[in-house]
């Protein structure tokens, strides 16, 4: 929830949806308690407010030109702070939500339309957790950041990049069909030498001898 690293880019890594608030600032412990909400109840505000600058936006009186490029702008970033923030509460949005959400408000702020991707209850509002600043957390080395951040981001987007370029393998591995193969039928299913290979650098295929190759099921 809280990253005192903060000025490095770390990726966020929310897993599922939840709405929470967090209790009063406390010198020994911070808690976050779960709120029962709905996703009608949560868009509501969202609503109210892009409607609202649309309408701005379509009326005679509404400034030109880079004056109504501005105010889209800020319009825009403030729509999506509220699907995360509004109200004293807070929403945790993995990718993929974020991506669908970011996309509405995009669109309902241009045509002033557009049904809430979501509706029903949001889960886990009876949920709550506490960090015990004594027993939950570590003190690590502090870095420095203009000499560190640097090579901190290389090194992770490096990660990144691996995970993103096995996770591609994969799926287009999953799209070939038998178990063995020679390497002109694996190649007859669209895979390219370069993509074989590839296969067989992340152990999805086993090579049994030149130009004979097995599914690996290990």
């Amino acid at each position: 929830m809280v990253s005192f690293g903060a000025a490095l880019e770390v990726r966020g890594t929310a897993k599922s949806v939840w709405c929470y608030h967090p209790s009063e600032p406390d010198t020994r412990r911070a808690a976050y308690h779960g709120v029962l909400m709905t996703w009608e109840e949560w868009a509501r505000p969202i609503l109210e407010f892009l409607t609202e600058r649309h309408s701005q936006f379509s009326a005679a009186l509404c400034p030109s030109g880079k004056q109504k490029e501005r105010l889209f702008t800020e319009t825009l970033n403030q729509g999506i702070m509220m699907l995360f923030y509004q109200n004293g509460l807070y929403m945790t949005l993995p990718g993929e939500q974020t991506k669908i959400l970011r996309e509405w408000v995009y669109q309902y702020l241009s045509v002033g339309c557009g049904a809430f991707p979501y509706s029903g209850a949001i889960p886990d509002g009876g949920y709550s957790f506490t960090i015990d600043f004594a027993k939950d957390t570590e003190v690590v080395r502090a870095y420095d950041l203009k000499t560190d951040m640097a090579q901190y981001n290389r090194d992770n987007n490096a990660n990144h990049n691996k995970d993103m370029a096995y996770q591609k393998t994969k799926e287009r591995f999953e799209t070939i069909t038998g178990g063995a193969w020679t390497t002109q039928e694996i190649l007859a299913q669209g895979v390219s030498r370069k993509t074989l290979d590839k296969f067989v650098k992340y152990g999805l295929i086993r090579r049994l001898k030149q130009g004979h190759y097995v599914r690996n099921f290990v």
